[in-house]
């Protein structure tokens, strides 16, 4: 689909005599032609950045062009560095897809060439509105993937591979981001997000999936051990999704969340892709729980929370619980559950630990002291410390009672 509206684009710009650019709705830019006469910053840094900064899609938005059936043309402002050009709108029925933009400082665009333009616009109206149907059997197909359902699941690798979006024998991992706690509305921003990552990887090497609490891209392997490829893009969907929800918060005036993103073990059975996934977010709730972990983890790396996370539920969390770990946990005394466990992390490292938590010395032995005989616990004997541990990592995992 690309192809073809990169040919209209550069036929469009050859018949009119400037160049042409076409965005999507979010005004970032799909294709364009050759440069053709006079280049502004906004048209190089919409194709570098493959971005529209809010502040110029307000103004250009403030002439109509969201409104607007017929092409129109909207003048410069030497200030924002904007020379005059012409917008298209690419309406699709009831549905606008995008906009296709022409410079034409000099208004060499007359009425013949702005006809040009106009029924190029609906042209591409019709492929974007055509490459959206497909991009929704594409989602379709890459839920069933990950569905609890096998049959499902053969359905759509078969209908993956027949599509040639991902080969046969080709390794796949997932890798999961989502904002902690999942904002209201943030769907859209998650969507948004996912798309913003498919520009920064090669074409067709991943597949995209939003969902309400969390976005999910399915990576195309060079091999099973490709796993740089996967930090990257894992890296920048969380900072994608990260610009998107920090920009809605700042409409309504609350923090942004937390965004996190987790990779699944790598597969090399498109069929076996919902294992990665289940690793992945499985992998979301330990990062959740131990924010310490990090904001970008592989489920490999997380050693006895990979089984500590697939404990069922969370009454099977709670009652693998020490009782002693229930006495220091309802004791109240938070500054000695913090304490107990950051020793306990740190292998009993009373030097980091003080270092970590900026305590005296003395007051890490005192709180350490007053621990062990209110939970009546040996931090000396090792299963004592194997079981305090496990138990304070387990009720983060349960939510119950950690700050």
């Amino acid at each position: 689909m690309a192809s073809d509206l990169q040919v209209l684009v550069d036929q469009l710009s050859v018949r009119v005599g400037a160049a042409a650019l076409l965005e999507d709705r979010e005004q970032r830019p799909v294709v364009y032609s050759c440069q053709v006469g006079p280049i502004d910053s906004v048209r190089r840094d919409s194709i570098l950045h493959r971005a529209t900064s809010p502040e110029l899609m307000s103004w250009f938005r403030s002439f109509g062009i969201l409104e607007a059936r017929r092409p129109l043309r909207i003048p410069a402002c030497p200030e924002l560095g904007i020379l005059a050009r012409v917008c298209a709108p690419a309406w699709y029925r009831e549905r606008l897809l995008g906009f296709l933009w022409m410079i034409d400082p000099d208004e060499k665009i007359g009425t013949a060439e702005l006809g040009e333009v106009e029924k190029a616009a609906e042209h591409a109206a019709l492929m974007l509105y055509e490459d959206h149907l497909a991009q929704r059997l594409v989602v379709q197909a890459l839920a069933h993937l990950l569905s609890p359902s096998e049959e499902l699941r053969e359905a759509a690798a078969n209908q993956l591979a027949d599509q040639s979006l991902v080969r046969d024998g080709e390794p796949v991992v997932v890798v999961v981001v989502a904002p902690l706690p999942p904002p209201a509305h943030g769907l859209a921003a998650i969507e948004e997000a996912l798309f913003d990552v498919g520009w920064e990887v090669p074409s067709g090497s991943l597949l995209r999936l939003a969902c309400s609490d969390h976005g999910v891209l399915l990576v195309r392997l060079r091999n099973i051990d490709d796993v740089e490829s996967t930090a990257v893009i894992a890296k920048a969907a969380r900072e994608m999704l990260g610009r998107r929800l920090g920009a809605l918060a700042g409409a309504h005036g609350t923090a942004p969340p937390r965004v996190v993103a987790t990779i699944g073990d790598p597969q090399l059975e498109l069929c076996r892709a919902v294992s990665s996934y289940r690793q992945a977010r499985l992998a979301t709730k330990v990062a959740a729980a131990i924010p310490a972990m990090g904001d970008v983890v592989r489920w490999r790396d997380l050693g006895v929370f990979r089984a500590l996370a697939q404990l069922p539920n969370r009454e099977a969390l709670e009652s693998a619980l020490d009782p002693r770990v229930e006495v220091l946990l309802q004791s109240g005394e938070d500054d000695l559950v913090v304490t107990l466990e950051t020793y306990l992390d740190l292998a009993g490292d009373a030097k980091a630990t003080a270092e970590r938590l900026h305590l005296h010395r003395g007051t890490l032995y005192y709180r350490l002291d007053k621990a062990e005989r209110l939970a009546g616990i040996d931090v000396r004997n090792g299963y004592d410390r194997l079981a305090v541990h496990l138990g304070l990592k387990l009720a983060r995992l349960a939510g119950n009672g950690i700050s």
